[in-house]
C-alpha cells in the first residue's frame, strides 16, 4: 500500500510477527538500544580500504533490509515498513591500531549503545576499522527489526565474497533475494491453511500438564517466588528485568573440539543443535535437583528456502522446546527425543511467537511476563564448504558487541567461525539475573556435559549428571 511519508509516496508493508517481538520489546524498554545488534568482522591481513568500501556498497545495494525504514502512522499508531532506494555511501574509516584492543572494543561497544530513531531515519551504521595486531575489517550496528543473526552472517559472507572478487579474482557471488518478496509471503500466512495447522499443533501442546520453570542458577528463584506468592506448588517463574541492563560474553571452542561434536552428530545422524541442546537441558536438570521436565526457548531462524536464506531481514521466531525425559534415559536417546521434538517445531515454526505465549499464560493462569524458560538458544549452522575460500588460511575474528542492554535474561548463540569452522558461544544476559562468573560457571558445565555425553552415548542422564 502507498503511504505519504515526508511528502513522498512510499510502497509500505505491515510489519511481520517476527518484527512485532522487537517492537514490543521497545515498548517495554526505557531505551531503544536494546534492539541493536553490533558485530565486527576482522581479518589478520592487509585490506584494501577502497575495495572494502566498494564491496560494502555493493552488498548494501543487494540487501534491501539494510535500507529498511519503519514508520508509525500518527493517526493509528500502526507500524509500517518500506525500503529506501540505494544511494552510494562513503563508509567512515577508523584506525585503532595504536590502541589497546580492549580500548578499541570499548569504543565499538559504545557505538552499539547508540540507539537508532526507530520510526524516522536510517536503522544501520557501517564503519571500516583497523584494530591492533594487524586486524582489519568492518563494524556493523543494525536495528533488530532489519536483521537477525542469520541475515547478518549472510551479509558478512556477501561482503567477503564481493571483496574477494574485486581483489583476488574469485567468482562474483550469486544475487541476494528480495526482502520485500519475503515480507509478502510472511503476510500471506495469517488465515492460511498452514496457520490453521500450526495453531492446532501449538494449542495441542497446551493440553499437557503445566511445565516446570528451571533456572540456570538453580531452584532458589522459584523457591523465593513460591514463598512470596504463598504458592508452594507454583511452576511458573519470573525473569523480567526492570531496565534491561545486560552484557555479552564470548567463549571460543577450537576447531578440533568442534569437529568432535560434528563427527558425533554425523555418526548418529542427529543435528548439532540437538547435541548442544541436550547439554544445556542436562545442565538445567542437574542445577534443579534432577528435574525431568525442562523447557528451553528455542530461537528458530526459519531460513529453509533460497528466498529466506538470502533475503536479509528478521525471520526468527522463538517457541518453547519442552521435553520430559526420565533420568534413566541414555544420552543418545535423549538427543533423539530432542531431535524429534525440534523437528516438529521446525514444521510449525511459522506460528507467531507473541501469539503463542499469550495463549500459554492464559491457559495455565500464569502471570503476565511469567516464563517457564530461563535460557534461550539458537544455533547458526555452517560447514567448511560455506566458508569463503580466501579466509581459510587467515586468522579471523568475529565479535558481537553488547549495547549495554539485553532483551533476554540468558540467550546462548552457538555460531561457527568463518575461517576455521570452530564454534563461538555468545552468552547475552541481563545483569539483574546473572554476572560474568555465573555465566562462566554455566558455560563450564555445558562443556563438561557436552563432551562427557559424546564420550559416553550409552550412559544414562543420571550417570552423566553424576560424572559432571
Amino acid at each position: 500500500m502507498e503511504k505519504i511519508i515526508g511528502g513522498i509516496k512510499r510502497d509500505c508493508y505491515p510489519i511481520t510477527p517476527a518484527q512485532l517481538v522487537h517492537i514490543y520489546t521497545l515498548k517495554l524498554s526505557e531505551t531503544a538500544e536494546i534492539v541493536n545488534i553490533g558485530t565486527g568482522q576482522y581479518l589478520k591481513a592487509n585490506v584494501n580500504i577502497a575495495a572494502l568500501r566498494e564491496a560494502l556498497n555493493r552488498a548494501v545495494e543487494r540487501c534491501e533490509s539494510l535500507r529498511l525504514r519503519l514508520w508509525k502512522d500518527p493517526e493509528t499508531d500502526e507500524v509500517f515498513q518500506y525500503v529506501m532506494p540505494y544511494e552510494n555511501r562513503f563508509f567512515e574509516y577508523y584506525d585503532f591500531s595504536e590502541w589497546t584492543e580492549e580500548k578499541a572494543h570499548e569504543v565499538l561497544s559504545k557505538w552499539t549503545a547508540q540507539p537508532f530513531d526507530t520510526f524516522s531515519g536510517p536503522l544501520s551504521r557501517i564503519v571500516i576499522v583497523t584494530l591492533p595486531g594487524g586486524f582489519n575489517g568492518f563494524y556493523l550496528n543494525v536495528h533488530h527489526c532489519c536483521m537477525d543473526s542469520g541475515s547478518v552472517i549472510a551479509f558478512v559472507k556477501d561482503v567477503m565474497e564481493i571483496y574477494c572478487y574485486l581483489m583476488h579474482d574469485f567468482p562474483y557471488p550469486k544475487p541476494m533475494t528480495s526482502y520485500i518478496e519475503a515480507v509478502k509471503k510472511e503476510l500471506e500466512y495469517e488465515g492460511s491453511k498452514k496457520h490453521e495447522k500450526d495453531e492446532a499443533f501449538w494449542l495441542g501442546k497446551l493440553k499437557r500438564p503445566e511445565p516446570m520453570y528451571t533456572d540456570f542458577t538453580g531452584k532458589k528463584r522459584l523457591s523465593k517466588l513460591r514463598d512470596i506468592n504463598n504458592a508452594p506448588h507454583q511452576r511458573w517463574g519470573m525473569l523480567y528485568s526492570s531496565n534491561g541492563d545486560g552484557n555479552t560474553v564470548t567463549y571460543s571452542l577450537d576447531a578440533e573440539s568442534t569437529k568432535i561434536i560434528i563427527d558425533f552428530a554425523e555418526k548418529y545422524n542427529v543435528p548439532v543443535s540437538a547435541v548442544i541442546l541436550h547439554a544445556i537441558r542436562t545442565v538445567l536438570s542437574k542445577f534443579n535437583d534432577n528435574e525431568t521436565d525442562i523447557t528451553i526457548k528455542n530461537f528458530i531462524s526459519r531460513r529453509t528456502t533460497v528466498l529466506q536464506k538470502k533475503c536479509g531481514g528478521v525471520l526468527m521466531h522463538c517457541l518453547p522446546l519442552r521435553t520430559i525425559i526420565p533420568l534413566d534415559t541414555s544420552v543418545i536417546d535423549s538427543i533423539r527425543i530432542i531431535t524429534e521434538e525440534q523437528q516438529q517445531m521446525f514444521v510449525h515454526a511459522d506460528y507467531p511467537t507473541m501469539k503463542y505465549y499469550v495463549k500459554m499464560r492464559q491457559h495455565y493462569e500464569a502471570e503476565p511476563n511469567s516464563t517457564y524458560e530461563s535460557i534461550g538458544f539458537t544455533y547458526q549452522p555452517a560447514t567448511m564448504k560455506s566458508i569463503v575460500p580466501y579466509l581459510k588460511d587467515i586468522e579471523f575474528k568475529s565479535r558481537w558487541y553488547s549495547s549495554g542492554k539485553q532483551a533476554q535474561p540468558m540467550y546462548i548463540t552457538a555460531m561457527h567461525r568463518q575461517n576455521d569452522g570452530g564454534l563461538n558461544f555468545y552468552f547475552g544476559y541481563q545483569t539483574e539475573f546473572a554476572n560474568e562468573k555465573e555465566v562462566e560457571f554455566l558455560y563450564y558445565f555445558i562443556g563438561r556435559v557436552l563432551f562427557r555425553s559424546i564420550e559416553n552415548p550409552d550412559k544414562t542422564l543420571e550417570e552423566i549428571i553424576n560424572m559432571t
